[in-house]
């Protein structure tokens, strides 16, 4: 027993008590390595809190439009054509046509709309056949290139969507083949074919009979009933409103449908929008005098056509007790999107910006002397009272940082602004005194900038 109790009290025994120390200088180790873990983590967080790393953004193009947004109507001269029961349309929304054209047709039973269609197709392919035949190119590279166009734009509007474009792709590939079929000697010409078609079309024709004839009483535009809407006043009542009025209008609704007729015919080559905005926008409409811009605008209509249409500003009117403004421009482009619109909010484009697209939070303003010297030290100090300062960027070249001039804000440079950035010239534009580049890597965020400065 005596000889037990000596055994654990041995330290050298592998079982006896001298065996924990050596597991707590583990432990200890274990923790002051930890320890050392955390706080080089907590130093190197509190290191780049103090000296934040520098961030970088790449300067792209940009386009910015300085535009109005308004609500208003659209004024035609206009007149309504008569015609009512199944019509069946044989001219596109849109398209221009003269006084005693037929543009529609009355059908009696619901079968002709059919044979009317089926009579189209024929006539189609007999023109294109026709068009075919009068080739004189023998270029067949020339033309299997065409025909491998007409291709590819059939399947992009297929893409899109757009059954206008997909009938124009479709003729203008049949078109291509059958002048490659002449031109190859596949086919001498088409005079048995055409024949045939002119056959069938004559028995299609028996058939749909003649169905009374709407015809357009002037030479103008035509627009379907169901395709646009009537306005609810005369053009002189709503120019006579003033913005107060003209806005109760609007929020009333100054247009319903075109229904009881055939269509609408528009006359002329212009039209006359009248709206109204805000009294704070309104006034980007008027020159530093008062009066209406006397350059081109441009307005387009959201939702319904990205076309942006050119437009000279005829009135503007601000009314400051109500925050409203009221104005009036004349347009002279006609297209089918325009003409099926009345009531309608639109964009007035005032001017159109394009330039590098500059984080406005990266922009320093720098004595002009340590900007020309390029001396290394503190820019970003307070500038003494009488020093002249220049705006600019500091831009990464290698790893330095560069600083890169811009022009100032004045009446030959106003600030053009697109959320948190600027738009500014790309260097060597003429009378810019801007050094800043396309793809340049511009300092956002940056400890101790200056000209010169090395960077990690």
């Amino acid at each position: 027993m005596d000889r037990m109790r000596k055994d654990r009290q041995n330290p050298e025994h592998p079982g006896g008590e001298s065996a924990l120390p050596g597991w707590k200088t583990v432990l200890g180790g274990t923790v002051v390595l930890l320890l050392l873990v955390i706080l080089a983590y907590v130093g190197y967080q509190i290191l780049h809190l103090v000296n934040p790393p520098n961030t970088y953004e790449t300067v792209l193009t940009a386009t910015v439009e300085d535009k109005v947004e308004a609500d208003g109507v659209l004024l035609f001269e206009e007149m309504v054509i008569p015609g009512s029961g199944d019509l069946g349309y044989l001219v596109e929304d849109g398209a221009r046509v003269s006084a005693g054209t037929v543009v529609a047709e009355v059908y009696t039973n619901s079968g002709q709309s059919a044979l009317r269609a089926a009579l189209d197709g024929l006539n189609e392919q007999i023109e294109l056949l026709r068009r075919a035949e009068n080739v004189s190119s023998t270029q067949v590279d020339t033309m299997i290139q065409e025909r491998t166009t007409a291709l590819y734009d059939l399947l992009d509007a297929a893409d899109r969507g757009t059954p206008a474009a997909m009938d124009e792709g479709r003729e203008a590939y049949l078109l291509a083949q059958n002048k490659i079929l002449v031109v190859t000697g596949e086919a001498s010409d088409f005079a048995s074919q055409i024949a045939a078609l002119q056959a069938e079309a004559a028995q299609l024709q028996s058939q749909l009979g003649a169905p009374a004839a709407v015809t357009a009483p002037l030479t103008g535009y035509f627009v379907r009933s169901a395709s646009t809407r009537q306005l609810t006043q005369p053009a002189e009542a709503i120019l006579a409103m003033d913005p107060a009025a003209l806005r109760s209008a609007l929020d009333t609704g100054l247009d319903a449908a075109l229904t009881g007729c055939a269509g609408k015919m528009v006359s002329g080559f212009s039209w006359r929008y009248c709206g109204v905005c805000t009294a704070e926008e309104g006034r980007k409409l008027l020159r530093a005098d008062g009066t209406p811009l006397t350059s081109t605008v441009h307005i387009r209509f959201p939702g319904q056509t990205d076309e942006a249409l050119p437009a000279k500003l005829d009135e503007v009117t601000i009314d400051e007790a109500a925050g409203l403004a009221r104005f009036v421009l004349t347009c002279d482009s006609v297209t089918g999107d325009v003409l099926r619109l009345e009531q309608a909010e639109a964009e007035v484009i005032v001017s159109e910006t394009t330039g590098l697209r500059v984080p406005a939070a990266a922009v320093h303003y720098v004595l002009e002397s340590e900007a020309a010297s390029s001396e290394a030290g503190e820019a970003d100090s307070a500038v003494p009272a009488g020093e002249n300062y220049i705006p600019g960027v500091y831009v990464k070249f290698g790893n330095l940082a560069r600083f890169c001039r811009i022009d100032p804000v004045d009446d030959a440079h106003p600030l053009v602004t697109d959320g948190t950035y600027i738009i500014v010239p790309p260097k060597g534009t003429a009378g810019s005194v801007s050094e800043v580049r396309l793809y340049d890597q511009v300092i956002v965020e940056g400890q101790n900038l200056y000209d010169g400065k090395l960077l990690s």
